[in-house]
């Protein structure tokens, strides 16, 4: 067997909605704004376009957001539309991380 007829024992194709996460070794600064975000987020969100971030969180917070989310209802966005509320509103109030 050539090195030509080796295949990947894993598809590295991307698949179509989902992006590779940005890389926290790499320090690229680029004076973006907490308006710069927020005009990108109102537009991605009419695009639907999403990307997944995990966190690592208590067990307790993780089951308050999903009881949260229960309650708001899937219709209303449920525990994702409260974590991305949270998440605006806080970089609303600190746009100085921005700087």
């Amino acid at each position: 067997m050539t090195k030509r007829d080796f295949k990947k024992a894993v598809n590295t194709d991307k698949i179509a909605g989902l992006s590779q996460p940005k890389s926290f070794m790499e320090n690229k600064e680029d004076n973006k704004q907490w308006n710069d975000y927020s005009e990108a987020i109102k537009k991605e969100q009419e695009n639907y376009e999403q990307v997944l971030y995990s966190v690592a969180v208590e067990p307790s917070l993780k089951e308050a957001i999903q009881v949260a989310g229960k309650n708001r209802g899937r219709v209303k966005g449920g525990a994702k539309s409260i974590v991305r509320d949270a998440m605006t509103s806080y970089f609303k109030k600190h746009p100085e991380l921005f700087d």
